[in-house]
């Protein structure tokens, strides 16, 4: 159990993440191809292999560093709306990343609020429009309340990750407003959104390696 993150771990972290999300291609594919492009497997693959790339056998002389690396690796080759907010939530942490040592909860919780304000921001989303946010706002807030508890790293990413996984069920029963979903309307009710399955995917891997 890992109480804070220096940047070998969470180097580490990216690579682990890497592997999983390729092995996740046939899975999000199916979740894409029921509200969306159906490119959403493909762009996992194609921006986490060039990540790795860009990654394995590197070391980073800071987080920053590094996370704005995986930005630039991922922004590369892949390209679609999310890997388009996938990017700039990697840019917005890596930015706030700058003084940081380390990531404990209370800097965790400050990454994760840079992300959900570079989404809102770029893609003029908000909670309940059957996004990405329905899951990333949830692990946000989730880690912001861990922060204010006190709470050690390990039980405050497992408590995202199910803020993440709760939210990301909750979006099956809503109706999609924005992106390509939304020309669909009623039509996207009984699919969980791609986006936060995508999300809660990430806090899993991230949480594998902490705990």
């Amino acid at each position: 159990m890992k109480n804070q993150l220096s940047t070998e771990d969470i180097r580490q972290m990216m690579l682990q993440l890497s592997d999983h999300m390729i092995s996740a291609e046939t899975m999000l594919t199916n979740l894409d191809s029921a509200i969306g492009d159906g490119d959403l497997g493909m762009t996992m693959v194609i921006g986490f292999t060039e990540i790795k790339q860009r990654i394995l056998g590197e070391s980073f002389g800071s987080i920053s560093e590094l996370l704005l690396s995986c930005a630039d690796a991922f922004s590369q080759k892949a390209a679609s709306t999310f890997a388009t907010l996938l990017i700039s939530m990697m840019k917005a942490a890596g930015k706030e990343a700058e003084a940081l040592t380390f990531v404990d909860t209370p800097k965790a919780a400050q990454l994760f609020d840079a992300a959900v304000a570079s989404v809102q921001k770029r893609g003029k989303a908000q909670l309940g429009d059957k996004t990405l946010l329905d899951a990333l706002i949830p692990a946000a807030d989730s880690l912001r309340c861990s922060s204010e508890s006190g709470l050690l790293l390990p039980e405050a990413a497992l408590r995202a990750q199910e803020a993440a996984s709760a939210g990301a069920e909750k979006t099956i029963n809503m109706k999609a407003r924005t992106g390509r979903s939304g020309y669909l309307g009623d039509r996207t009710i009984g699919q969980k959104d791609p986006g936060a399955a995508a999300i809660v995917l990430i806090l899993q891997s991230f949480t594998s390696y902490i705990v």
